[in-house]
């Protein structure tokens, strides 16, 4: 009776280790279209042997754990990618918007504008009596004047908007490391047993979505939580701390916690953040 007890016991938990790959391939099927989720599989171990009637007899297969199918490594460079390509795309969309304001190719042109200023100046030192060449000039340089004034307004407007942009990417990026803190320590608490799946796919999705806005670096820790640089390997987020940056006037500065900022403007090279600033 132990022999077949032992056998319906072995066939018992290999249903169940089934059961829970089942389980897991309905999981990945579902999120088929969430760009957020990474495939998981069921790691499944030996149960060892037992002695029985002078021999060996192995008791059958258990799942131990549901991993991701992940290279963190991988991942973190795909971020730092993602970051450049983020600020050579917004440095492009604005020199776009600027280079077709300037169309020196229009006939009002500050080129042009210019040009006929200029030439106009050249035809009274041809012809200085006549009073028709010098209300030429005059009504070239008011014109000029205008134009000059048009492109300061239409650039002051430009930084306008590029200002509000930083800022709500700032405001949004503080938002995001308070987020992954707490993460971070939901995963250190919950991967005492287990690994945390769901909340570190929450957590990549926040990283990419925070290395769009900035060039940053991420270091796994052996506690499971991430840390996160950004320049000059300051800290926006460790384990379950995280660290504010704030603007003022036109620079971005880090906050240490005792309130202390850090001009670090210059230092930033990538994210959406980096091509405004360009």
């Amino acid at each position: 009776m132990s022999g077949i007890g032992s056998t319906l016991q072995i066939a018992k938990g290999a249903l169940a280790a089934q059961q829970y790959g089942l389980n897991v391939t309905g999981n990945n099927i579902a999120n088929v279209n969430n760009p957020d989720y990474s495939r998981q599989n069921v790691e499944q171990i030996n149960n060892g042997n037992m002695q029985y009637a002078g021999f060996l007899f192995g008791t059958g297969v258990n799942s131990s754990q549901v991993t991701q199918s992940i290279n963190q490594l991988l991942e973190n460079r795909l971020t730092g990618e993602k970051s450049s390509l983020s600020g050579f795309e917004e440095a492009e969309s604005y020199i776009k918007i600027i280079s077709d304001h300037f169309n020196e190719s229009s006939d009002n042109s500050i080129s042009n504008v210019l040009t006929d200023f200029w030439n106009s100046w050249n035809d009274l030192s041809n012809n200085p009596g006549d009073d028709s060449e010098r209300l030429i000039i005059l009504e070239n340089g008011e014109e000029l004047s205008e134009r000059f004034n048009m492109a300061y307004n239409y650039l002051d407007q430009v930084k306008t908007e590029i200002n509000m942009k930083l800022n709500n990417a700032v405001d949004r990026i503080n938002s995001i490391t308070t987020d992954i803190a707490k993460l971070n320590q939901d995963i250190m608490g919950q991967e005492q047993a287990r690994t945390s799946n769901d909340k570190r796919d929450q957590r990549n999705s926040l990283i990419d979505e925070l290395g769009k806005l900035i060039n940053v670096s991420v270091f796994e820790q052996a506690s499971g939580a991430v840390a996160i640089n950004v320049t000059n390997g300051l800290p926006i987020v460790n384990g379950n701390s995280n660290y504010d940056l704030a603007v003022s006037g036109e620079s971005i500065n880090w906050v240490d916690s005792a309130g202390k900022s850090q001009d670090i403007t210059d230092k930033i090279t990538g994210g959406q953040i980096g091509g405004w600033l360009d």
